[in-house]
């Protein structure tokens, strides 16, 4: 299966974002909700199972100078092999203008036994640009081996890097060494990156997590037992600096 979808936020004159492109094909279905705050705030919804083995699924985000666009999912993300086992893809992109912000908030993908997933994120930042992006990676299902992925972040700031990294999930004897992963079946990732940002460097007791600071952005990363364990992980490096970035 393959299947594309696309979402641009613009800003109007009177400071609201709007959607002037909402383009969803199933498993990628996105749903504008109301809530409190600025900015558009947009689900995606998994109106099918996957992705499998041989799928090729992208998003591509655009946020308009001075819009604001809050992404969240529905449900959890459960990556399944197909019976040739062929690798699932997942491509996500964005573009973001200036003064305009991002954030986004996704719910674990489950590699499940024997799947392989190749996951890309890509995003174009200004530089006066404010992102927040969390993705969420649980190694197997509750009792069961898990499967593989190579999940690549790819990013960039007034058209310089700002991040560009690779994480190569293929072989438990490699990144079970108690120098990456050990025996964490969950991994949570944060990049965040705003004009004048300056997290203070943290480091989670027992190597299970660290702020990492880049120039006005940083990267979070929490390694945790269980998607409860990681998020209060997250909660105890971020406390006090990065509540502040939310809309």
């Amino acid at each position: 299966m393959r299947a594309d979808a696309a979402l641009t936020v613009l800003a109007t004159p009177d400071g609201r974002s709007v959607l002037s492109v909402q383009r969803s094909r199933p498993p990628l279905t996105l749903r504008r909700t109301r809530a409190a705050g600025p900015g558009a705030r947009v689900c995606l919804v998994g109106s099918a199972g996957g992705p499998l083995g041989g799928d090729e699924l992208s998003l591509a985000l655009e946020v308009g100078p001075g819009a604001a666009l809050h992404l969240r999912s529905t449900s959890a993300q459960l990556v399944q092999p197909d019976l040739d086992g062929r690798a699932a893809s997942v491509r996500m992109s964005a573009t973001v203008g200036a003064g305009a912000t991002l954030e986004v908030g996704l719910e674990p993908t489950v590699l499940a036994a024997g799947c392989l997933l190749h996951a890309s994120t890509e995003v174009e930042l200004a530089a006066d640009a404010t992102l927040c992006w969390r993705e969420t990676t649980v190694l197997g299902r509750h009792a069961e081996p898990a499967g593989r992925a190579v999940q690549r972040w790819r990013v960039r700031r007034a058209g310089r890097p700002l991040l560009r990294t690779t994480t190569t999930l293929l072989d438990p004897a490699g990144y079970r060494s108690p120098a990456l992963l050990g025996q964490a079946r969950v991994l949570t990732t944060v990049l965040v990156a705003a004009p004048g940002l300056a997290p203070p460097e943290r480091v989670l007791s027992g190597g299970r997590g660290a702020v990492h600071v880049l120039p006005e952005a940083a990267l979070v990363s929490v390694l945790a037992a269980d998607t409860v364990a990681a998020a209060a992980g997250l909660a105890e490096l971020t406390e006090g600096w990065l509540d502040k970035l939310s809309g």
